[in-house]
């Protein structure tokens, strides 16, 4: 069904703090503890966090939240990471889009542009490039439902029969080290086989991922042509 606004900073403060009080959402958001707690039957029912006596918490893992739930988290970042790495776009690019709520955002910057082709392991990203009329070719894969993505060695072998001008990546947390970590080892390989054969590597985060280490890397920071954090 989706989240109004104060939902979407309910869920935005509880992946801050991991655990989050009713009397604390609260105070935050100038409502009362009652509408909090409807919020929070509400978001845990659809799968956004979990509740406690008293309070609520962010998914245990971050491979629990779905997509969609994703999407909520950081959205105003999000878009504005979608604006700054429009830049990097120009006509005629082949481009690789893996599969992240971050990369969903540029998605509608794509329309700007004439014949692109982008290589992706998004269902969702599919059906939306195919409405805008952007070529558009998706691996073959097991299908995960909860990220609308395909895994496994099909995809991966679809991948590696590309070279791409440029390819996005996002990730779930980037080390105190510079290593840029996610959280899935299908979706690690996926995006380390992108990030490979693309002559444009462009990293894209929001400030929440800093210093969190996840148990994959994909690359180190350096290796990155560009990374746009906000």
């Amino acid at each position: 069904m989706g989240l109004n606004e104060r939902q979407k900073q309910i869920l935005e403060l509880t992946e801050k703090k991991q655990r989050a009080t009713v009397a604390y959402l609260s105070k935050k958001l100038y409502v009362s503890e009652m509408t909090v707690r409807r919020d929070l039957a509400k978001m845990e029912r659809e799968g956004y966090l979990k509740r406690f006596h008293g309070g609520a918490m962010a998914n245990s893992d971050y491979i629990d939240y779905s997509i969609d739930s994703r999407m909520h988290l950081f959205e105003k970042e999000k878009k504005d990471i979608a604006k700054k790495a429009e830049a990097h776009i120009h006509d005629g690019q082949t481009i690789f889009l893996p599969a992240s709520s971050t990369c969903a955002f540029l998605i509608p910057c794509l329309k700007n542009y004439k014949d692109l082709l982008v290589i992706t392991n998004s269902l969702q990203f599919l059906v939306l490039l195919s409405k805008m009329r952007i070529r558009c070719i998706l691996t073959g894969g097991e299908y995960l439902e909860s990220s609308k993505q395909l895994i496994g060695r099909s995809a991966e072998a679809t991948l590696r029969s590309f070279n791409t001008d440029i390819a996005f990546l996002s990730c779930s947390g980037i080390s105190e080290e510079g290593y840029v970590t996610v959280a899935d080892e299908n979706a690690a390989t996926l995006v380390r086989i992108g990030f490979e054969n693309a002559t444009k590597r462009i990293i894209l985060a929001d400030r929440s991922k800093l210093n969190c280490k996840y148990t994959y890397n994909i690359c180190k920071l350096d290796e990155a042509d560009e990374i746009i954090i906000v």
